[in-house]
């Protein structure tokens, strides 16, 4: 299993919201084939950063989530995340790494 995880930083900038709401999920949903959800981050508390909220993108495979990543809707929703970069933070996580 291959994960990217999404936090967007708090904000009250209503851009920021706009676009997290009107692109970046609706890249996410493309590329994963369904809903994707954001869940509400209620604590950070050790981190230097506070999130909003956090939401995934899941893959069987490292390789599978290239091709998604690769694909015009994962090409959009890089563009997008690069626009939010200074108010969020993205993590790969490869579950099929042994330790």
């Amino acid at each position: 299993m291959y994960k990217l995880l999404f936090f967007l930083k708090k904000t009250n900038d209503e851009q920021i919201l706009n676009h997290f709401q009107n692109f970046t999920l609706k890249y996410l949903c493309e590329l994963a084939a369904k809903e994707v959800k954001p869940g509400k981050v209620e604590s950070s508390l050790l981190l230097d950063h506070k999130y909003m909220y956090f939401c995934e993108l899941e893959t069987s495979s490292k390789e599978e989530m290239d091709k998604k990543l690769n694909s015009p809707a994962g090409k959009e929703l890089s563009k997008h995340l690069a626009e939010l970069a200074n108010h969020s933070t993205i993590i790969f996580v490869d579950y099929n790494e042994q330790i």
